[in-house]
């Protein structure tokens, strides 16, 4: 039996699209996955001459009477070299790629230490909203292996985050400081530290020295070495970040939306109007339909009577509803169906509208954000992963996992007719008597 009609949803539908929910799934991963640097916003205007001026302080040798200046500047090196490690600056540049290709050459960057965020196809005219990070490897050659289903084309621009070495005015070239300017004491410190070793080290090959001015000049550098390591661990901002591609976090949408499909589906009411006589009708013109709920046979929207007529329904293989009742249906009879689908998100899935409640953003958002991070530390399986990431994931899935199951509780009691009361007390029960 032919048929033909529209739903019409049951509730309003929502705002949220794909975009927007990647977009607070990325925010909620990058928070879960690693700590965020939060860059200088003064730096330091030190030079190697000022910087070494202030060393000597702290030793409380402004003449050099003790340690001569190549010493000093040696200490100073040392200590930006060990901070440089813990704390590095931050840069990003762009490279426009000459060829086509996964792998991207970047010798052309100096001073790179560690590449920490890549985002292709970067346009700078319209850069997007979010970035579009990718999956990355660091290969040998300085190589960047752009790990994505689609391969980047020559001329596409590839913007790169990366930390390098600090500077220092007056070393190696340098014509300015990118010291943090809340550093400035603690480096000078640590500097201090390794020119009494130094001194110690002179000291110790001396026969004529009295072993206490090398035991208490030790000491000091013993304990100025600790407090500048110390400082380091706390200054130890390298993170191990994980990248999530867009493909990614799209996929952690689309299972966390299956999840709640499952407990929520999209309720829509639909009318046919039959052509033919026959039980059995053809709703093959309903796109998408999960479930069929109920079926009101011969509905009459001028005057619909009351209470509806609820047919008994078979749903049959070949898109088509058997009606098990004792009148068949005549053709010109309309068919008003309730019908569950799965919830849309614009663009997701060719979408073009959203059907989740807006209510509802968040819990999804939980969801995908928990699926994209587990799936991440099964990636990483050969990396060390940290504790903190695994945990987050955990949680975040028990969140999803009791938002469902609240819903599901809901469903229960909204179709069933009770309605959820207060729990008896002792006043029902009779137990004051």
């Amino acid at each position: 039996m032919a048929g033909s009609g529209t739903g019409t949803p049951a509730v309003g539908a929502g705002a949220a699209t794909l975009a927007t929910l990647r977009a607070r799934v990325l925010q909620q991963l990058t928070a879960g996955s690693s700590r965020i640097d939060h860059l200088p916003v003064t730096t330091s205007a030190l030079t190697l001459t000022t910087m070494r001026d202030r060393v000597e302080t702290v030793l409380q040798d402004s003449g050099n009477l003790i340690w001569a200046t190549g010493d000093i500047d040696e200490a100073i090196l040392h200590a930006f070299e060990q901070f440089s490690r813990k704390k590095p600056a931050h840069a990003l540049t762009t490279i426009t790629l000459a060829a086509n290709g996964r792998e991207v050459d970047i010798s052309s960057i100096t001073g790179l230490l560690r590449v920490e965020h890549v985002w292709w196809d970067y346009d700078s005219s319209a850069p997007g909203h979010p970035p579009t990070y990718r999956h990355f490897q660091t290969w040998p050659g300085s190589i960047i292996y752009i790990n994505d289903p689609s391969e980047p084309q020559s001329g596409d621009k590839v913007r790169v985050w990366y930390t390098t070495e600090h500077t220092l005015s007056g070393v190696g070239g340098a014509s300015a400081t990118t010291l943090p300017i809340d550093d400035e004491s603690f480096l000078i410190h640590g500097a201090a530290a390794f020119a009494a070793r130094f001194r110690a080290i002179e000291q110790a090959e001396l026969a004529n020295v009295d072993s206490a001015v090398y035991d208490r000049l030790m000491a000091w550098a013993k304990v100025a070495m600790s407090e500048f390591t110390e400082g380091l661990r706390i200054r130890d901002w390298r993170t191990y970040t994980f990248q999530y591609d867009q493909d990614d976090i799209t996929e952690a949408i689309r299972y966390a939306l299956h999840r709640y499909n499952e407990i929520v589906p999209d309720r829509t009411i639909t009318t046919l109007t039959l052509t033919s006589t026959g039980r059995e009708i053809d709703i093959s013109t309903i796109t998408n339909y999960h479930t069929i709920e109920q079926v009101w046979l011969n509905y009459d929207a001028s005057a619909p009577e009351h209470p509806p007529r609820w047919a008994d329904c078979e749903l049959w293989p070949g898109d088509i509803l058997y009606v098990d009742e004792g009148n068949e249906p005549q053709s010109g009879d309309v068919v008003r169906i309730w019908y569950t689908r799965l919830h849309t998100v614009t663009g997701l899935d060719s979408a073009s509208a959203t059907s989740l409640p807006t209510e509802h953003d968040t819990l999804i958002v939980i969801g995908a954000s928990g699926f994209a991070a587990q799936e991440r530390v099964q990636d990483e399986g050969r990396r060390y992963v940290p504790r903190k990431l695994r945990e987050w994931a955990k949680v975040r899935l028990r969140e999803f996992e009791r938002g469902l199951k609240h819903l599901a509780r809901e469903e229960g009691i909204k179709h069933s007719g009770i309605t959820e009361g207060p729990a008896l007390d002792r006043w029902d029960t009779g137990e004051w008597a």
